[in-house]
C-alpha cells in the first residue's frame, strides 16, 4: 500500500452511533479504528474524518461528536455531510485532492448506508478503494444480524467496488 497516495477515511464514528452499539462491539470497533489510525499516522498517511449532521446529529451536541477514542488530531480534516454519500455536497473531493489521495482506506459506521454509499461513489470517481473488513459496523435490521449485513456488504463490494482487507494487514 503506497502511503504517499493513500488516505484513511473514517466515516461517521460519532457518539450517537457508536454509543448505541453493544459495549463489547463498541470497544472492539473503536480499538480497531484507533490502531489503524495510529499506523496510518506513523506511515504518514492522511486521516480524514467524515461527520454527519442533521436534526438528530446537531452540530455542537454530544450525539454529533466524533467518539473521543478516535478524536481527530491537530490539522486532521473533518468533512461535514448531510447525505449518506460522503462526497455529495461536501468538500471531500477537494480535501482528497489536497492530500494527493488516489487510494482510500475506508472504515466507520453504518455499513449498509454511509459506508456503502461512500465506497461506491469513491470507486465511481476513480479512486482505488479498500474497505477495512473489521473496521465498520451497523445495527441489526430487517431480521438480519450485524454480521450478516457486513458479510453481504463484503460479498457485493469485493472486487467490483473495493478490496476487503483486515485492519491488521493495512499500513503495517
Amino acid at each position: 500500500m503506497d502511503s504517499t497516495t493513500s488516505a484513511l477515511v473514517i466515516v461517521d464514528v460519532q457518539r450517537a452511533l457508536v454509543d448505541a452499539l453493544d459495549a463489547s462491539r463498541r470497544a472492539e470497533l473503536l480499538s480497531t479504528i484507533a490502531d489503524l489510525r495510529a499506523r496510518a499516522r506513523a506511515a504518514g498517511v492522511p486521516v480524514v474524518y467524515i461527520r454527519h449532521q442533521d436534526e438528530e446529529f446537531v452540530p455542537g451536541t454530544q450525539p454529533w461528536e466524533i467518539a473521543a477514542e478516535i478524536a481527530p488530531g491537530d490539522g486532521e480534516p473533518i468533512v461535514e455531510k448531510r447525505f449518506r454519500d460522503s462526497f455529495r455536497e461536501t468538500e471531500l473531493q477537494r480535501v482528497l485532492e489536497r492530500v494527493g489521495a488516489m487510494h482510500l482506506v475506508v472504515c466507520g459506521m453504518q455499513t449498509e448506508f454511509c459506508v456503502d454509499a461512500t465506497i461506491r461513489e469513491a470507486e465511481r470517481r476513480g479512486y482505488r478503494v479498500t474497505l477495512v473488513e473489521d473496521g465498520h459496523a451497523t445495527f441489526a435490521a430487517g431480521g438480519l444480524r450485524e454480521e450478516q449485513i457486513r458479510e453481504q456488504m463484503h460479498r457485493v463490494a469485493r472486487g467490483s467496488v473495493a478490496e476487503i482487507v483486515p485492519a491488521a494487514a493495512i499500513f503495517g
